[in-house]
């Protein structure tokens, strides 16, 4: 999509009265909303059982009719749906305008990915939501926004999207030698506001770092990677600027936002979650054309015990693991969550990734450090890990470059690999 189309996606009449709408959400009283809910929730279902052959077939084989769902405490008479269920039928799961449509795909680190369609609806749609998300946090559409997220590849070194007013740099060319270059074009630049991976915004501290050149940029918008305590310390710290995280999925089915407290809450009417120990389960409510009910996605998300409908409306989210493979596994069974915390505060290291191959093996343990990473720092390392995995796994260090390190085929970056 050009940048005049992402342009008018994001700013036209249709986004601005969603916007109006998502307003209006966040004012009603607990029971109004919730009754909403109910009301989006069936009329989703009732589209999806009439327009989507995949799902016609999958309710009526599961003993479902349309009249069958009446409220929104029955989902959970619906199946669940998994990626790899849905894979290789998403023409049949789709009940839209069959020359509207758009196509975008999931990610990760293994298995093919779902191919997932939007319309120009869901797009006007989930561009409502960010806009209000950040408008609430101070940052305007057409204030200069500073982008690194991975839009551009090795050939390019940035792009001006004079539209949106947009400053798109190169992840990928950002490195010691081009890092004064950056320096100079972000300056000259200006932003009010930065968007990236966290492992992005990271990067661009490191290398700035090593050179003592500083930015002022108020806000800093994170989505699309776990963001780690350790990053997001340093990167607040140095760029006098304050993060406000999104997590989320390219399907859309899950949206949570960081406030001012650092707390993550569910946008209003985007999505219905049911959080379980380790997943969650997910409906999007903002794409009829490509209905995912009851979705199975793979993250640990720990909320405050509590029922459905309450976390429906105001979950108690007390953390936010990512994958289940984004925890180190011991021997006993149980699982260590927040591995991250043994990093923070340990001076001269750069980046750090955990490599998990088997129980019975040492974990691998990749270290960036800086050249005054002394042995003091490797022993408060080894302190803070054996403090949260005990001596139920053994692990070894390896210096090496951040190109060692392991990314997704998209450039994602995660803090533990599960072979």
């Amino acid at each position: 999509m050009n940048y005049f189309l992402k342009h008018y996606f994001k700013n036209n009449f249709f986004t601005t009265q969603i916007e109006s709408n998502i307003n209006y959400y966040y004012q009603l009283n607990q029971t109004d909303l919730i009754e909403k809910y109910n009301q989006k929730f069936l009329d989703l279902y009732r589209h999806t059982f009439l327009y989507s052959k995949f799902f016609n077939k999958l309710y009526i084989d599961f003993g479902l009719q349309l009249t069958s769902i009446k409220s929104i405490t029955d989902i959970f008479k619906l199946p669940i749906v998994t990626k790899d269920f849905l894979r290789n039928k998403e023409d049949n799961i789709y009940a839209g305008n069959r020359f509207f449509k758009f196509k975008s795909f999931t990610s990760g680190t293994t298995g093919s990915p779902l191919s997932v369609y939007r319309t120009p609806t869901s797009i006007n749609i989930e561009s409502a939501y960010i806009k209000y998300f950040r408008k609430t946090k101070g940052f305007n559409y057409n204030d200069k926004l500073l982008s690194i997220r991975g839009h551009l590849d090795k050939s390019t070194l940035y792009k001006y999207d004079k539209h949106s007013n947009v400053l798109y740099i190169s992840c990928p060319n950002l490195n010691e030698n081009t890092v004064s270059y950056f320096y100079n074009l972000i300056t000259s630049f200006s932003p009010k506001a930065m968007e990236g991976f966290p492992s992005y915004v990271y990067k661009l501290f490191l290398e700035l770092s090593k050179k003592g050149l500083y930015l002022n940029i108020p806000l800093t918008f994170t989505s699309s990677e776990i963001l780690y305590p350790f990053q997001k310390d340093k990167i607040e710290f140095y760029f006098s600027t304050k993060i406000f995280d999104w997590y989320g999925n390219v399907e859309r089915t899950i949206g949570l936002v960081q406030d001012e407290c650092n707390n993550y809450s569910p946008l209003p009417l985007y999505s219905i979650n049911e959080f379980y120990d380790d997943h969650i389960i997910t409906t999007s409510l903002t794409n009829f054309s490509f209905p995912l009910i009851r979705y199975y996605v793979d993250d640990i998300i720990n909320v405050q015990k509590n029922n459905f409908i309450n976390n429906l409306i105001s979950p108690q989210v007390l953390n936010i693991f990512g994958r289940k493979g984004s925890s180190i596994k011991l021997k006993d069974g149980s699982i260590v969550g927040c591995i991250d915390h043994a990093f923070k505060g340990i001076s001269h290291l750069q980046m750090a990734q955990i490599h998990q191959y088997g129980l019975d093996k040492p974990l691998d343990i990749k270290l960036v450090v800086d050249d005054q990473f002394s042995d003091s720092n490797k022993m408060q390392l080894e302190f803070n890990l054996r403090k949260m995995i005990g001596n139920d796994r053994e692990f070894q260090f390896f210096f090496c470059r951040n190109e060692d390190l392991t990314y997704s085929n998209n450039e994602k970056f995660n803090l533990i690999i599960n072979h």
